[in-house]
């Protein structure tokens, strides 16, 4: 009989939890496994995310342990994955603490620990109080938690701060605290951007300059807008990245306070002077611009050095590599951490669109240009891109026509619509990208020479997968996002997989570790047993073959000692870890060889020793024997039916 959770609150959000953790296959009665890090990963993660981790300990923990000393309770910091990456407070965790697990390098998203602090707050991307019984999990109801994520300065969310304690019961005022405890790390996040000089406090009132709730704007030495929290971007409406503060805050702006007539606002204005390593810890631009972004493979990272160089500077950009090595990711990448940020990142698959489509869709037209056009008209990608980036996939696969027509637009900066005579100013960062050998389609009359050179700005080819020095990293890191549970991978599958060639790059892999993971619940370690057939061959480099006879022993319903016919001349069977082998005369390929009587008693004894292995080991589950099997539940019904075990 299956026992309802019973739902201590019927606060929407707490029931939603609840359900996502049933939905996970969770039982409130039962400790989940944990999912941990192991050494290396743990390394990484910390080098990943040092700067997150030093600004946490330097603007957060010390109001945490001014509030919060005399309490046995932890600040915990975790990423958005839900990893666990340090903690402060008290020393030694109890024993009720150590059982659950709250420690460095364990994951604690809502699949894997059901409802809490961190979990829910990372799904909910908001504040949550977890108390006691709001738990998920029986083990966890005896602490409190709290957590609060962290946005950066372009809206990514980079993890949750949480406050966990064993005795004491959060309160309103504990919710408060942490979420004013992440605004402090968002802030310092903020101060901290790139070439960030002047911090400006912006409120109604001068009493709320230093609330916490005031806008704050981020400017460069030269006075533009580098960036501001939500209230500023609330008090000053439009405000974008790049644009001057005095447009907005007038020419006195700069002075240590004020008062702006026409907004109403008062300000306070302080120099940026960020400390040295000596002090809280050392900033450094490549650190700030690549929060959460890092390449370990030397080729990949030179890439992202020169790229991020040349578009601060408006300089086309063209990204070379195979299919599936990742070029709208990266792309992605730039976007977020350029100073173009705030803007929209308009990507338009030239290969994607019909020949006849491509100018409207890139240039936009006037209302009636042509038969089935909108009425209204139609502004383009390219004007949809105005103050931002412009991607340009496959750009190797755009019409002539439109070629000449990109190539105006790049030259003149402006853009004429379809049917129109007028022409728009646009401002845009143009990136494209391709599979294709560009030189070699100018040679063969197929691209545009001078858009080629227009485009070829800078020139950054990604690397193929096979040729990554960080592929072995690249295998885990995708099986730690698919597997359901802790698993290791054997040594054999993971050097076959390092040593395949992957013509479909990155996306091929996520493929296959989906399906093997899928294949693979509920086992400790991932081998070739779990990869459908066609995949394994295919790794393994050979031409993809059929194992008829496996799968005739396992599916039909014919008893011991009848012949099995196949339409194999000779073929190996794995058996309950054996092989046997079927060797019949070789003739005529028409011909249905047929396996004798004590070949095919021998075949079903192993079979019959297989299924009685997997059977026991599953514990007498049927769909865990099936699907270890690889058969369905009805063949095998009729199998242990045959052998006794099932009436």
């Amino acid at each position: 009989m299956t026992v309802k959770p019973h739902l201590p609150s019927t606060q929407a959000w707490l029931a939603d939890s609840w359900q996502r953790s049933i939905g996970a296959g969770l039982s409130e009665f039962q400790l989940p496994q944990e999912l941990r890090l192991d050494a290396s990963e743990l390394k990484q993660k910390h080098e990943q995310y040092q700067m997150l981790i030093a600004l946490v300990q330097s603007h957060a923990l010390p109001l945490f342990n001014q509030l919060m000393a005399h309490s046995n309770s932890r600040l915990l910091l975790s990423d958005a994955e839900g990893y666990v990456l340090r903690h402060w407070g008290v020393s030694r965790y109890s024993t009720k603490l150590a059982d659950v697990a709250l420690d460095i390098g364990v994951n604690w998203l809502e699949q894997h620990k059901g409802t809490n602090a961190i979990g829910t707050a990372l799904t909910a991307k908001q504040a949550v109080s977890v108390v006691g019984e709001q738990h998920f999990i029986r083990q966890n109801r005896f602490m409190s938690c709290t957590a609060c994520p962290i946005f950066s300065p372009q809206g990514e969310m980079l993890g949750v701060i949480d406050i966990t304690s064993e005795q004491q019961r959060h309160t309103q005022q504990t919710l408060m605290l942490v979420s004013s405890l992440a605004q402090q790390v968002e802030t310092a996040l903020l101060c901290h951007l790139p070439d960030s000089r002047y911090r400006i406090d912006l409120a109604a009132q001068p009493n709320l300059l230093n609330s916490g709730w005031q806008g704050i704007v981020i400017a460069d030495s030269d006075g533009r807008i580098v960036g501001c929290n939500p209230m500023a971007k609330q008090l000053l409406s439009h405000a974008k990245v790049g644009d001057s503060v005095e447009q907005y805050l007038g020419d006195n702006w700069s002075r240590a306070g004020g008062f702006n007539q026409h907004l109403d606002l008062h300000l306070q204005t302080q120099p940026l002077n960020i400390p040295s390593a000596t002090g809280r810890v050392a900033m450094s631009n490549k650190s700030l611009t690549q929060l959460g972004v890092r390449f370990r493979d030397p080729q990949l990272e030179r890439a992202w050095q020169h790229a991020n160089k040349v578009i601060t500077k408006q300089i086309p950009l063209l990204v070379l590599g195979e299919t599936g090595v990742g070029k709208e990711q990266f792309v992605k990448k730039l976007h977020a951490q350029s100073a173009r940020r705030t803007e929209h990142l308009v990507a338009v698959n030239c290969a994607a669109l019909p020949a006849e489509l491509v100018e409207s869709e890139l240039f936009g037209y006037q209302a009636g240009a042509f038969t089935g056009a909108n009425r209204t008209g139609f502004i383009g990608k390219i004007r949809q891109a105005h103050g931002g980036f412009l991607f340009l996939d496959e750009i190797g696969e755009m019409p002539l026509a439109a070629q000449s027509r990109l190539l105006r637009v790049l030259q003149e900066r402006e853009v004429v619509p379809v049917g129109s005579n007028q022409s728009f100013k646009v401002d845009i960062q143009i990136i494209a990208a391709t599979h294709m050998d560009l030189e070699q389609q100018v040679a063969q009359g197929l691209f545009r020479q001078d858009l080629f050179y227009r485009l070829n700005g800078l020139q950054v080819r990604l690397p193929a997968l096979r040729e990554r020095q960080d592929i072995e990293r690249i295998i885990h890191k995708l099986h730690r996002k698919h597997r359901i549970a802790p698993q290791a991978i054997c040594p054999e599958l993971l050097g076959q997989m390092m040593q395949h060639d992957w013509p479909g790059n990155l996306r091929e892999l996520d493929n296959l570790m989906q399906v093997a993971c899928l294949m693979a619940e509920g086992d400790d370690t991932l081998t070739w047993q779990h990869l459908p057939d066609y995949l394994a061959q295919k790794l393994a480099g050979e031409p993809l073959t059929v194992d008829p006879l496996n799968t005739q022993l396992l599916n039909e319903e014919q008893p011991l000692g009848e012949e099995v016919k196949t339409g194999q001349n000779s073929a190996s069977y794995p058996l309950a870890g054996k092989v046997v082998s079927d060797k019949v005369t070789s003739g005529n390929t028409a011909a249905q060889p047929a396996v004798t009587a004590v070949q095919s008693d021998s075949l079903y004894e192993a079979i019959y020793s297989n299924v009685l292995q997997a059977y026991q080991a599953c514990g007498g589950n049927v769909s865990q024997c099936a699907k270890r099997l690889g058969i369905s539940r009805n063949a095998l019904y009729r199998r242990l039916k045959q052998m006794g075990l099932k009436g």
